[in-house]
């Protein structure tokens, strides 16, 4: 009896309850990514830095194609100063801190500490190489919804020049800012600018640097719905730097998106591997 009480007692323990709706589930593994990839993130991860998360068991990541279902932007330290800046209405729920993430989900674009952001089950941070410049063949944007910062921006990566993402940035996070509030994009509509996914946040606010990212909306099928629209996945297949990834990201499946050049080194938790 005591081996069958206490193999009971086990499973009770990874039991969870919801009291509304209520609902029991059983989860034994809980998330993958662990302490020493949040150790990893926040001893590397910078402002400006995109950060691609996937989940194991949420349905919505199983519709939603590919290694990763989720992206948010690394603003670093937030304080009151922009806190004040966001709409009143949205103020008690902005989250200031030393390490804070940007990221639209269903309750809207939310701040949150990047601890929290790393509650997933696969994890990876990209970064912004420290000078910018068109790409051939990116795909064309539309530069008509862009402020007279961004246009500048953009408009100097189009004639052929350099911008340092150290002078971009500034714009990135403001235009990010401006977003806290806005509503959740079901509809995933990318022309209407009035609600955000999580991809149509970070492609709002780096726009400006669009001639060298390159990621732009293609005809996917998310959510089991044919449309156009930016999956996380295409963030990973930009000309980005891998940062680091969690331990129990398939190394396999992130080589296959990322740019055939130049090689780079992943850093993995606290060790690195090579990725082809």
């Amino acid at each position: 009896m005591g081996r069958v009480r206490d193999a009971l007692l086990a499973v009770l323990g990874d039991v969870k309850v919801f009291r509304w709706p209520m609902w029991i589930v059983y989860d034994p593994g809980s998330y993958r990514v662990k302490g020493r990839d949040m150790r990893a993130v926040i001893e590397r991860v910078r402002p400006g830095d995109v950060l691609v998360r996937g989940f194991d068991a949420y349905l919505d990541g199983k519709l939603i194609p590919g290694l990763f279902s989720h992206v948010g932007l690394f603003l670093g330290r937030t304080g009151e100063v922009d806190r004040a800046a966001a709409p009143p209405e949205h103020r008690e729920g902005f989250a200031v801190g030393e390490q804070t993430v940007i990221h639209a989900i269903a309750e809207g674009v939310v701040t949150e500490d990047v601890l929290d952001f790393c509650r997933c089950d696969r994890l990876a941070v990209l970064r912004f190489p420290a000078q910018l410049r068109a790409r051939p063949g990116a795909p064309p944007d539309d530069p008509r919804a862009l402020g007279e910062q961004e246009r500048a921006l953009r408009d100097r990566l189009v004639a052929g020049g350099d911008v340092a993402f150290e002078e971009a940035w500034p714009v990135v996070r403001r235009e990010a800012l401006a977003q806290v509030g806005v509503e959740y994009d079901f509809d995933l509509d990318f022309r209407d600018l009035r609600r955000l996914s999580c991809t149509e946040l970070v492609h709002r606010a780096t726009r400006c640097l669009a001639p060298f990212l390159g990621v732009q909306p293609r005809r996917h099928r998310i959510l089991g719905i044919s449309g156009v629209g930016i999956v996380p996945d295409a963030f990973v297949r930009a000309p980005l730097e891998l940062v680091c990834a969690s331990h129990s990201v398939d190394a396999a499946r992130l080589g296959a998106l990322r740019p055939a050049e130049p090689r780079e080194g992943i850093e993995r938790g606290l060790g690195t591997t090579a990725a082809a």
